[in-house]
């Protein structure tokens, strides 16, 4: 059997910055457990447009094709899919990620994706290839974790049960194969860091539940153990000379135990790789965060989301502006960057909250770079507000999942206050306003001297091009102290 797997593109706008974990530990998998090598087409790597895919495709010879990805993938994989069908009406494809998981029905009634993956690929992946190995048109209703086309019919969905979710990473799961992805393009673009940087997910799930966002493991977080960390980074220092890892976990500091151990065989195994993750104002203290930055930390980001207590409380965000306030006090004093988003336009928004969130920002020295709209993805908590309130209609999804996109750009107003026009203009007139008191508070000389003492020697033997600059810019990160 010969498996095609497709990484399509997403923002188009930056450079290609975040490897395709999901997709690439998959081809691992299929490789390591069913003796599959599958062909990997990396879109959003390389870039290449609509009809040089179609050229590329078209040479390639497969059976099966998998592909996914977040949300904004969505009108890809429909283009894409109906392209493949075109080629071979008898090829099966086989949808997975956020893409698929949030919205697998309206995804197979609308597209020629026959069947998708409802949960983690790891065991599934392998079932399904196995029994469409021995012939395609073989019966599916005993594999758990997907839904279908029965007999090709978009009609005629079926959904099996959903598949348990993984409680043993290390076992369970596998490295995703970097052979197979052009890591020379990812490394060149760093996603958070400086050098040759390279994302990394350790841990599956979220032990919180924010009205915006989508979480398709679970509140019960599951680990990669320190061991399997420190051998997959080991591995890519020596076959990939990494300079940087930057933690992409929903959240890394969640288990406080783990940090201070990954601390500790950083610095025994890798003592010169420096790296970044994601945290929380209530997860943090002085003592973990120095100790992190002993250990090679650079860069935490948190997402404050808002300056207005009532807006986080309505967010189920479980922090307190205080704990901001602390967070920010503690990272100045030890010399660390303080990354943060904001979101503007959360149900119940309005100019009294905006206010305050300008106020935070103003009185703390924030410059609110990173200033998000919210985005009702589907799976969310605010997408189900939006259906209620028919701001998105039910028959209709399909037309708005095509216009999703980067959470930077507006796409549907949450708001009873605001206008469209309105909620675009505040967030313009906010981020202007933050950033004009920023610039007041710190010199870009006084920036410079920082992030030279954050990464030293590694800052010499690189650079930031004018995209990259705009990237720091534009996601906040390295450059906010």
């Amino acid at each position: 059997m010969d498996v095609l797997i497709i990484n399509p593109p997403i923002r188009l706008s930056d450079k290609p910055r975040h490897i395709p974990h999901g997709l690439a530990i998959l081809a691992n998998i299929i490789r390591s457990k069913l003796a599959i090598q599958p062909t990997f087409l990396d879109i959003n790597a390389y870039r290449y447009d609509e009809k040089e895919t179609e050229k590329i495709i078209k040479n390639i010879n497969f059976d099966v094709v998998l592909l996914g990805g977040l949300v904004p993938t969505y009108g890809t994989i429909i283009k894409l899919s109906a392209f493949i069908k075109s080629i071979d009406p008898a090829v099966k494809i086989i949808a997975g990620g956020s893409v698929a998981m949030s919205m697998p029905g309206i995804l197979l009634k609308n597209s020629a994706v026959d069947i998708v993956c409802t949960g983690e690929g790891e065991a599934t992946i392998v079932e399904l290839l196995s029994r469409l190995e021995k012939n395609k048109q073989a019966q599916l209703n005993d594999i758990v974790g997907i839904c279908y086309k029965e007999n090709n019919d978009k009609n005629r969905l079926i959904c099996t049960q959903r598949r348990p979710l993984i409680q043993n990473l290390d076992e369970e799961s596998a490295r995703p194969a970097y052979d197979l992805i052009p890591m020379e393009i990812y490394l060149s673009n760093p996603a958070v860091g400086m050098g040759r940087d390279i994302d990394f997910i350790s841990t599956r799930g979220c032990p919180y539940s924010c009205t915006f966002c989508y979480q398709p493991w679970g509140h019960k977080q599951k680990f990669h153990s320190v061991d399997f960390i420190i051998d997959a980074l080991i591995f890519l220092k020596e076959k990939y000379n990494i300079d940087f890892v930057s933690f992409q976990d929903d959240e890394f500091m969640a288990s406080k135990s783990r940090v201070y151990e990954f601390c500790e065989q950083r610095n025994r195994f890798l003592p010169d790789l420096l790296w970044s993750c994601t945290g929380r104002v209530n997860l943090v203290d002085e003592q973990i965060i120095r100790m992190m930055k002993d250990a090679g930390c650079v860069l935490i980001s948190y997402g404050f989301e808002s300056g207005s207590q009532r807006m986080l409380d309505s967010m189920n965000k479980r922090q307190t502006i205080d704990r901001m306030e602390k967070v920010i006090e503690i990272s100045r004093k030890l010399e660390m960057p303080i990354p943060t988003s904001f979101i503007i336009g959360m149900p119940s928004e309005d100019d009294k909250s905006c206010q305050e969130t300008l106020n935070f920002c103003i009185r703390n020295n924030i410059p609110l770079s990173s200033l998000m709209f919210a985005t009702p993805y589907p799976g969310t908590e605010i997408f189900n507000f939006a259906l209620k309130t028919g701001r998105i209609d039910q028959d209709r999804i399909h037309e708005f999942a095509m216009k999703l996109g980067d959470a930077r750009d507006f796409t549907l107003n949450l708001t009873d206050y605001f206008s469209k026009e309105g909620l675009i203009s505040k967030r313009e007139e906010m981020m202007e306003k933050a950033r004009k008191n920023y610039e007041s508070f710190i010199t870009q000389k006084e920036i410079n001297a920082k992030v030279k003492k954050l990464f030293g020697s590694l800052l010499d033997k690189h650079f930031f091009d004018e995209q990259d600059l705009a990237h720091r810019t534009k996601h906040g990160g390295i450059g906010i102290f």
